[in-house]
């Protein structure tokens, strides 16, 4: 994971606002319960993941998964919208922009329902140098950095555990990764000069973590 600044901080891009003012007014009075249904009857009506929010959305996260930071190919069609606090729990907020994340579908899936921990939760959008929370390993394995407090790395370890940060896919791909920054010197010289959005930079936040490390403890990282 890696921080995000997020586009229309203070206020909510135009039609997504609409809709969120007539989807509550719609809500009024209602408990969660039956916000929820009239949303699960009527959600044809209503969107969230529409054309300007996938435009915003691009721009915003460089076409990356706000969890695994991988580039979404195609993503105009595989990116789903995470809602932070989940849409069955907290109806309300399905269309409050400061809930919604860009996801790949794998960690959407992977997180599916699951309610959020709000003592535990890491919101890209909210924590400044979030990468320094995770530690990457050159087997392509995901771990809390054990040089932060423990309620911290409780943090770093729900949020892995959430979005299942340590499938193997993404281990797979962190280890070639790895495999090439030490062969090669010019290639952290050639990944820092691509533009965010390069799909050469396969995982941004590895790559933070590993130049840490190099100006850390040199050029065997720790």
């Amino acid at each position: 994971m890696i921080s995000i600044r997020r586009t229309y901080k203070n206020k909510a891009p135009k039609q997504l606002a609409g809709t969120n003012r007539t989807f509550k007014a719609a809500i009024r009075g209602m408990s969660a319960k039956d916000a929820w249904q009239y949303y699960k009857q009527h959600e044809k009506h209503y969107s969230y993941n529409t054309p300007e929010t996938k435009r915003i959305f691009r721009n915003m996260n460089f076409k990356r998964c706000s969890f695994c930071t991988k580039v979404i190919d195609d993503f105009d069609t595989a990116m789903t919208v995470e809602h932070i606090e989940t849409k069955h729990d907290h109806p309300q907020k399905i269309f409050q922009w400061s809930n919604l994340l860009c996801a790949c579908q794998t960690c959407n899936t992977k997180r599916s329902t699951t309610p959020r921990d709000r003592k535990q939760y890491l919101d890209p959008t909210r924590i400044p140098d979030l990468e320094r929370y995770f530690s990457f390993l050159p087997d392509g394995t995901i771990h809390p950095d054990n040089s932060l407090p423990p309620e911290e790395q409780q943090k770093a370890d729900y949020m892995i555990r959430l979005y299942r940060l340590d499938r193997k896919d993404l281990e797979c791909e962190r280890r070639e990764f790895f495999k090439n920054l030490l062969e090669s010197d010019s290639f952290s010289s050639f990944l820092e000069k691509q533009d965010p959005s390069s799909q050469n930079i396969i995982f941004l936040s590895v790559f933070t973590y590993y130049r840490r490390c190099r100006e850390r403890y040199g050029q065997q990282g720790r």
